[in-house]
């Protein structure tokens, strides 16, 4: 804060990061400032500025003497201005001169109409903003007492069917009880014939096995029976395969020693 007798100020950035725009505005029309455009920190110049200016204190005018007073205020006579013509350097230049004044005082002009024009137009803004947060507030607060009505609702109605499933839950847990009875008295009566019909099974199965044992015995003392049979027609087959074998040997020892030699010589000698 920069400090002025009796007056405190703030400093330029205090104004821009203490405040919003909005705000910044508001304090310009506070200072009589009429243009609200540029950037906030150009507008937090224009406030300082202002601020400075209307704070400080006023200049005291120097005190003039009677005899001063009598010879400074002479009548003053007005000056007609040069001629320059119609035609010519100069009163081109006149012309030019007058278009340029004709030119800022039309520009004057727009940019006050701009001024009044953009304050109006914020004044509007800042009407509506106002009148847009109440409607906002006011059906914010409806909102708010139509969800408790309906929250209230929803709890008396969230009760009834605690209730109503409570009640119905404790009505199934006694038909789970009597029907937890039935089955027991079902499983005892069922592991009873599991147990009777398991031992008929076992003891059918066991008769089924000796049978079987003995059925196979006599199967194997037979099976004995025929395979000795067998192996001594397999010996006798054997020997007598021998015998033809030997005898065969025989001939075609006899082929090779004389029949073969024979032919072997008469094919080559003739």
């Amino acid at each position: 804060m920069e400090e002025y007798p009796n007056i405190k100020i703030e400093t330029f950035d205090e104004l821009v990061t203490k405040h919003t725009r909005r705000d910044l505005e508001e304090l310009a029309l506070k200072y009589g400032l009429e243009n609200l455009g540029g950037t906030k920190s150009q507008l937090a110049e224009f406030i300082l500025e202002a601020m400075k200016k209307q704070r400080e204190p006023p200049k005291s005018s120097p005190q003039v003497s009677p005899k001063e007073a009598s010879m400074s205020e002479k009548p003053k006579v007005a000056v007609k201005p040069a001629g320059f013509g119609k035609k010519g350097v100069l009163a081109k230049a006149n012309a030019i001169e007058n278009k340029t004044a004709d030119l800022k005082k039309a520009g004057k002009e727009i940019r006050d109409e701009g001024i009044r024009d953009m304050t109006k137009a914020v004044k509007e803004f800042q009407a509506a903003g106002n009148t847009m947060s109440r409607n906002m507030h006011s059906e914010a607060q409806k909102m708010i007492e139509d969800g408790q009505k309906r929250f209230n609702q929803g709890q008396v109605e969230f009760k009834r069917s605690i209730d109503a499933q409570i009640k119905e839950n404790l009505g199934a847990v006694g038909r789970l009880h009597s029907g937890a009875r039935e089955i027991v008295s079902s499983q005892e009566k069922m592991s009873r014939e599991f147990q009777k019909a398991g031992k008929s099974i076992r003891d059918e199965g066991y008769r089924n096995l000796q049978n079987g044992v003995a059925k196979f015995q006599s199967n194997i003392n037979s099976q004995i029976k025929e395979n000795n049979e067998a192996v001594s027609r397999l010996y006798s087959g054997a020997r007598e395969l021998q015998a033809r074998a030997a005898s065969f040997q025989n001939e075609i020892h006899k082929y090779q020693e004389q029949d073969l030699k024979n032919y072997v010589r008469d094919f080559y000698y003739g």
